[in-house]
């Protein structure tokens, strides 16, 4: 099953630059994750058991920076027969410095099943 959602982000495998220096020998650099475009809409990450994931960082009420990331899951039960949403490893992650981006995905995150955390430091 894959959730679909309407946003696009810049490719976290290239940091939207669509090209990967280390690889300019095959396919002439371009990243084989966005195509060469530098981003990716965020349907292109999400697939079974997974969640993508907008964390916040504040200093003093101020946007200091955010992660857009895409965290895999998995459900275990207990021995109390309690079952326990647990995260696996990131699928991809990548750093937002730039406030106006972090909050126009903020915004459009409830429309497009992205979560929210924030963090006050």
């Amino acid at each position: 099953m894959i959730t679909t959602f309407k946003t696009t982000c810049v490719c976290p495998n290239c940091d939207g630059k669509g090209k990967l220096s280390h690889f300019s020998h095959i396919a002439n650099g371009d990243c084989f994750a966005c195509g060469g475009t530098g981003t990716l809409k965020i349907t292109e990450f999400i697939g079974d058991n997974s969640d993508v994931i907008l964390e916040v960082s504040t200093r003093n009420g101020q946007f200091d920076n955010a992660c857009l990331r895409c965290r895999t899951w998995k459900n275990d039960r207990a021995g109390d027969g309690k079952v326990y949403h647990n995260w696996g490893k990131d699928k991809w992650c990548r750093e937002i410095l730039d406030a106006d981006e972090a909050r126009e995905l903020w915004r459009n995150a409830k429309a497009n099943g992205i979560k929210t955390t924030i963090w006050e430091y």
